[in-house]
């Protein structure tokens, strides 16, 4: 006789120090924390110092625009992206477009490169040190272009990738 038993999964909650972080900084009172991709928050050691960092998507109060937040495990200092703020190289201050995100684990990317009139006009290959951040937009289902956040050994920056 074979039992079986289904197993419930549930959405992981946020890490305790992340949401005390976003609320001892005053975030809560700026931003909301908008949880509508999947997974709601990605959780990895971004820049390095073998603490986890946290990175939610956030919605301006006032602006209503979009951006990525990403604090870092054991430090009270945090880094938007977007929800007004440009993200580094990139001319865009809202990430009102993204589908989708995850983790991006291997130590090499390519960024897209344009010319001056807009058209693709190559790549570059980026190297990694850790892990980065893999946010795009979906066209019919699948993952079209997007960027890639990653930690520079000073601050989180972007590349562009894809159309």
């Amino acid at each position: 006789m074979f039992l079986f038993v289904p197993f419930l999964t549930f959405a992981q909650p946020m890490p305790v120090w992340f949401t005390k972080s976003f609320e001892v900084q005053k975030l809560k009172e700026k931003y909301n924390i908008d949880t509508k991709l999947k997974p709601g928050f990605l959780e990895a050691h971004f820049n390095g110092d073998r603490l986890k960092d946290v990175a939610v998507q956030v919605i301006d109060k006032k602006t209503k625009k979009k951006g990525i937040l990403v604090i870092n495990g054991g430090q009270r200092k945090y880094f938007m992206l977007g929800a007004g703020y440009k993200f580094t190289n990139e001319d865009f201050n809202d990430t009102n477009w993204l589908n989708g995100w995850e983790l991006y684990k291997k130590h090499i990317a390519y960024q897209t490169l344009f010319s001056n009139d807009g058209d693709i006009s190559g790549s570059k290959k980026v190297k990694l040190q850790h892990t980065a951040i893999n946010a795009y937009s979906l066209e019919e289902g699948e993952p079209s272009a997007g960027i890639l956040i990653y930690w520079d050994g000073k601050k989180y920056t972007s590349i562009h990738q894809g159309e």
